[in-house]
């Protein structure tokens, strides 16, 4: 456990910290599986004292934080927050497995790599944003033009199971490849990030901010994940978290100011870049791309989306990722998402 906090304490920095802009999504618990309970019957914090609770939320760059401190929603909150930070879905993914944090953020195809490998999660709350937030890049001056031009050369998806791997996955087939017509390279965003800058990989698809910083530098995307990549993020909750009546409570609260907060900062690009730049330490322009192609909706959890999960998690099977069949409606709670 101990090992585990020397990774999430540190505050991120410019590349050793940046990742997914992938949705920070809503966030509800429970315990058991699917709950088709209604939203009215959710636990709320008005039935809870919640003076002694201390909810654990793990975070990707401060970007939770930095929305819902720009946008003022946790002035009054009833509980105490302990933020964390981490460089990627993966590693915050395994604190939740590990209970070192409650609850935090991950996109659809990390979500789904850690269920599939058997983590004790629970999927509660959803947000839907812009595919255009993940792309495939190739390096300025790259003689590569499109996906097809990628037969034969070297890719970095980012890391196994994550929303640039998906992406990857879908643009190879909508140009007729196969994944085995390229070599693919599993690296961290940061290693990844140097490969790609240093030109040892030919193409990199990833999200942002990555991808603005390297547009940034030159770079170009030849494939966004528009019609391929479901836009969806989704927050997790620890069984332990979503077992605990108290913290079911402070997260239903953490939840409402979650969804106002969004909602400030869709319109309110501006603000929200500016401090989104001075909290990641990312140039201002950098966080300016950012918040511009960023737009987060907060949907329900419903048939639809969990369907959708559904396709990308039996994509993700048939490339290997997930060694068996994966039924993922178990793993979503709805009662506290309306």
């Amino acid at each position: 456990m101990s090992r585990l906090f020397i990774h999430v304490r540190p505050r991120p920095r410019l590349l050793a910290g940046v990742t997914a802009l992938v949705a920070v999504s809503l966030l509800a618990a429970c315990g058991g599986g699917s709950d088709s309970a209604s939203p009215k019957a959710a636990v709320t914090s008005a039935k809870v004292d919640l003076s002694g609770v201390t909810l654990r939320v793990a975070d990707q760059v401060g970007q939770t934080k930095a929305i819902l401190e720009a946008a003022g929603v946790l002035k009054d909150a009833p509980y105490k927050i302990e933020w964390s930070d981490f460089s990627a879905a993966a590693p915050l993914l395994q604190a939740l497995r590990a209970n070192a944090v409650d609850i935090g953020p991950a996109g659809d195809a990390p979500t789904l790599n850690a269920i599939g490998a058997g983590a004790p999660l629970k999927i509660v709350g959803v947000t839907r944003s812009s595919a255009r937030a993940v792309a495939v890049l190739v390096p300025k001056d790259s003689p590569i033009h499109t996906v097809a031009d990628l037969k034969g050369k070297t890719v970095s998806p980012t890391t196994k199971g994550s929303v640039g791997h998906y992406l990857l996955l879908g643009a190879l087939k909508e140009a007729g490849l196969r994944p085995d017509d390229v070599t693919i390279s599993f690296l961290t965003p940061q290693a990844a990030s140097a490969a790609f800058d240093s030109k040892q990989i030919d193409a990199w698809t990833t999200w942002d901010p990555y991808v603005a910083l390297a547009e940034q530098k030159g770079a170009h995307i030849i494939r966004d994940g528009v019609g391929i990549s479901s836009g969806l993020g989704f927050t997790v909750a620890s069984d332990q978290a979503a077992g605990d009546s108290a913290k079911r409570a402070a997260i239903a609260d953490f939840l409402a100011r979650q969804t106002k907060a969004f909602d400030w900062s869709n319109t309110n690009k501006a603000d929200f870049a500016a401090l989104f730049a001075s909290l990641t330490k990312l140039p201002e322009p950098v966080a300016t791309v950012v918040a511009n192609r960023r737009t987060v909706e907060s949907p329900p959890i419903d048939d639809v989306i969990i369907k959708k999960l559904q396709e990308t998690a039996d994509v993700y099977t048939e490339a290997g990722v997930i060694d068996h069949k994966l039924d993922v409606a178990p793993y979503f709670v709805r009662s506290l998402t309306s």
